[in-house]
């Protein structure tokens, strides 16, 4: 549809305005005159669009994923701009070639097996060159043309309205396009049906062998044939003393040419079926060693036992359904004939043409049966793919995608028709009862326990369109939460992101449940409980705050710590110098002070945080060594003040009885240590890792001096 103010340009070169939802007629005041508009033709500097790049463009990092840059490919890059691209192939051994009409004109223009038209017509405003630059590209490859172009989703409008797109302030020309527009030009402009593989870039294939080789390759399951593979059987250690068995024989031949036979193996895993001699290269190496084909053949299946074969073979034809069901759905899409290894395929796997054609019409038509869907969903969550939520949409990482049953695969698939290679975000969402699939891609999924959102993606498969998120200036980026629910045991960092997610859960001000609480929310709730994300630890934090910072719900440290009258006498700093004391500090805040806030109202801190400075002051009044006030802090010879850790303070409430008080601490928190006064005199709490709940009596004696007296927790609160 565009933007707002392209149209609005557009209405007004017209000679209209939106008036009150009417189309009203300018004056002639308002009107802007064709000669301005068209004037400034002449200013666009389409290279100054060209880019320096130091990786891969995002149409040839799809064509490596593809696995069209390993070599076997020649390259050329129609408007290579500064050679980027070119360059970097030819450093890894590829042959590429590149064509630009400023940066290299003399060049000549080679034909090649792919040719790359990437983000060149978008900066075209001439819509005849336009035109002419697609059929040059495509003129030249012999296999495939790969186009991109920018789509208006992912580009905010920079500029005003030129022609039919937009003229920047540095003179150049953009033209957005939507998905599926450029598709309907590329099909309208080649006559050729265009294949998505990611958002803005296509293939379109002039080789209809190699298209149907590449569409079935989507959908095969790469993984099988690799798990498999590695469940071959290592060789026993024979006694010295015993003759080998033929079983035994067996293993030490495989051994000795494991190489060859390895591979052999592989390639029959892959292919679900016995590969013919023409499907193998090191065919003549196979026959030299067992005088045959057939030979090799027997061995192996012998060797290796029929029930690898069998798993292989069922989840060959789970693809090939899946790629017939694909085909079905793309009614676009005629074939005159099938490649010779798709029809040894329909042969071994469906005996024929009609019956893998019924088998994937079936396949397709199950993917829109929304109760099917939702039970899949459901299996596919019990049996560890990714996390169901309470909607029954299913999410879970793309490469779990080819192992996901045929019926989802299928689902995902029809989205695939429409986006491209869905497998380029991180996580996938099956919105299972309104027809929808959701992608997600995060800045550093692998490697961060806590990956922040870039880009979210919904596609309808309903309506066949989809819409785009990006997440930055507009959007904040949220965090994705429990990252362990949506990834697999054999996920890099599994084990570690379980642990930080079980450690994050226990934190109960940590709402991470559904999408979570908003980034700002949980760092703010990070820096309250002194808490720090480090790698995939959750650990305590290891800065020094400002004193204003919040410690717990209601104080800050500058409370806890300014809080004596000999500070206030002494105007001594009083200030903590290990971060440990200020984590101490925000726990006893967190686990004692706050409960007690929110159940008895305000209350007067007395004394809390002592310094060792602060300490001289107030000689034979305080036990530095065992009271707590000290926390974290060290002696001069590097010695914990206070062994038992913690921290410390007293407090009151006034027109409360601290008697009652001290008992609710004791019935209601998980305190260290409480000292108890009298009933109008402050109190002191401590909490700490050992968790003593030790409640001392501080009475006083027949002599008037304070008489420390344990008393039994149990037994303190039955105390009237």
């Amino acid at each position: 549809m565009g933007y707002k103010k392209q149209w609005e340009e557009r209405l007004r070169n017209a000679g209209y305005k939106v008036v009150d939802h009417q189309l009203v007629r300018l004056d002639g005041s308002e009107i802007t005159p064709p000669e301005i508009i068209e004037k400034t033709s002449n200013t666009v500097e389409r290279h100054r669009t060209a880019l320096t790049r130091y990786a891969l463009s995002k149409p040839m990092q799809l064509l490596a994923k593809h696995d069209f840059l390993e070599g076997k490919h020649t390259i050329f890059d129609y408007g290579c701009g500064k050679g980027s691209d070119v360059e970097i192939l030819r450093q890894n051994n590829l042959t590429a070639n590149g064509w630009d009409p400023h940066f290299c004109p003399e060049n000549p223009k080679h034909s090649a097996d792919i040719v790359n038209l990437g983000f060149v017509i978008n900066v075209i405003e001439d819509k005849d060159e336009r035109l002419e630059a697609v059929l040059g590209a495509y003129r030249l490859c012999t296999q495939f043309l790969c186009a991109a172009v920018m789509l208006g989703e992912q580009s905010p409008e920079r500029g005003r309205l030129f022609r039919d797109g937009v003229l920047t302030s540095r003179n150049t020309f953009q033209r957005y396009y939507s998905q599926e527009e450029f598709r309907e030009y590329l099909r309208r402009v080649l006559d050729e049906e265009p294949v998505a593989v990611g958002p803005g870039v296509f293939f379109v294939f002039k080789n209809k062998d190699a298209e149907q080789a590449f569409l079935e390759r989507r959908y095969r399951n790469r993984s099988t044939a690799n798990r498999l593979i590695n469940q071959i059987p290592k060789q026993p250690k024979a006694p010295k003393a015993t003759r080998p068995t033929k079983t035994e024989k067996e293993q030490a031949f495989y051994q000795q040419h494991a190489d060859l036979l390895d591979a052999l193996w592989l390639s029959w895993l892959e292919l679900g079926r016995p590969p013919q001699e023409d499907e193998f290269p090191q065919v003549a190496a196979v026959k030299d060693l067992f005088g045959t084909w057939q030979r090799g053949l027997n061995f192996l299946q012998r060797f290796h036992g029929t029930e690898t074969l069998k798993f292989a073979f069922e989840s060959r034809r789970d693809d090939l359904t899946v790629y017939f069901a694909m085909r079905r759905f793309d009614q676009q899409r005629v074939y005159r004939h099938l490649p010779e290894s798709l029809k040894r395929d329909v042969k071994a796997f469906f005996t024929s043409y009609p019956i893998a054609q019924t088998e994937g019409e079936r396949l397709l038509f199950s993917a829109g049966n929304v109760a099917m869907i939702r039970e899949m969903c459901q299996q596919a969550a019990i049996q560890g793919y990714g996390h169901l939520d309470a909607e029954g949409s299913l999410t879970f990482h793309t490469s779990q995608v080819v192992t996901l049953p045929p019926i989802l695969r299928v689902y995902i698939g029809c989205a695939t028709q429409v986006f491209g290679d869905v497998t380029s975000a991180d996580l996938l969402k099956i919105h299972a009862e309104s027809g929808k699939l959701s992608l997600m891609k995060y800045d550093d999924f692998e490697d961060s326990p806590l990956p922040r959102m870039l880009e979210r993606i919904k596609i309808s498969l309903i309506n066949q369109r989809f819409e785009y998120y990006k997440y930055g200036e507009a959007y904040t980026p949220p965090y994705l939460y429990l990252k362990s629910r949506f990834i697999t045991p054999d996920y890099p960092h599994y084990a570690e992101q379980l642990a930080f997610d079980q450690t994050l859960s226990t934190h109960a001000e940590f709402n991470v449940e559904g999408y979570g609480m908003p980034p700002e929310q949980f760092e703010a709730t990070l820096q309250r409980l002194r808490l720090e994300v480090a790698e995939f630890t959750l650990t305590a934090s290891s800065t020094l705050p400002d004193l204003d910072t919040p410690c717990g719900q209601y104080h800050t440290f500058r409370h806890f710590i300014e809080c004596g009258e000999t500070q206030a006498q002494t105007s001594l700093p009083n200030l903590p110098k290990h971060p440990e004391t200020y984590n101490a500090l925000a726990a006893l805040a967190l686990q004692v002070i706050d409960p007690v806030m929110d159940y008895f109202g305000g209350i007067e801190l007395t004394y809390g945080f002592c310094s060792p400075e602060l300490a001289k002051h107030i000689p034979g009044r305080i036990d530095p060594k065992r009271d707590q006030h000290a926390s974290f802090e060290r002696n001069t010879r590097g010695n914990l003040i206070c062994e038992r850790k913690g921290a410390a303070c007293d407090f009151i409430i006034p027109d409360e009885n601290m008697l009652e008080v001290a008992q609710w601490i004791v019935q209601n928190t998980p305190f260290d240590r409480l000292y108890f006064y009298g009933n109008d005199k402050p109190l002191h709490v401590s909490y700490g890792q050992a968790h003593n709940r030790a409640v001392v009596l501080m009475l006083p004696g027949k002599s008037g001096r304070l008489v420390p007296k344990v008393m039994d927790a149990k037994v303190f609160v039955s105390v009237i």
